[in-house]
């Protein structure tokens, strides 16, 4: 069974008005994994290997790697390629990758 989750299009919905020339665009980028029921905001984009927790609500651009939980999404760390959390010196206790700071989030040393 595949999570739930849900993308908005419109940032200002009605009911009554259509807004179709308002549309916003998500750009989900390689490895980013999104929990059971978390929202994300139109016109946001969710980095690589980044990890949305479930029931979260994203409102804000997410960098490479960074873990988001809560309602509005707040990071709480930084997330691997294979999904564990990273150490404080962002390596990977499960595969032992390191990471470092990069220009959008992390990167790969």
């Amino acid at each position: 069974m595949r999570p739930e989750y849900g993308l908005t299009n419109v940032y200002n919905p009605t009911a009554e008005i259509r807004k179709m020339d308002q549309l916003r665009p998500i750009l989900v980028k390689k490895g980013a994994t999104i929990g059971a029921n978390a929202t994300i905001i139109c016109g946001i984009s969710l980095g690589r290997y980044c990890f949305i927790g479930a029931s979260a609500v994203v409102t804000k651009d997410v960098p490479d790697h960074a873990l988001l939980v809560g309602n509005p999404a707040r990071q709480t760390g930084w997330a691997c390629k294979c999904g564990e959390k990273l150490d404080n010196n962002f390596i990977c206790t499960r595969c032992k990758k390191k990471y470092k700071k990069g220009r959008n989030g992390l990167e790969e040393k």
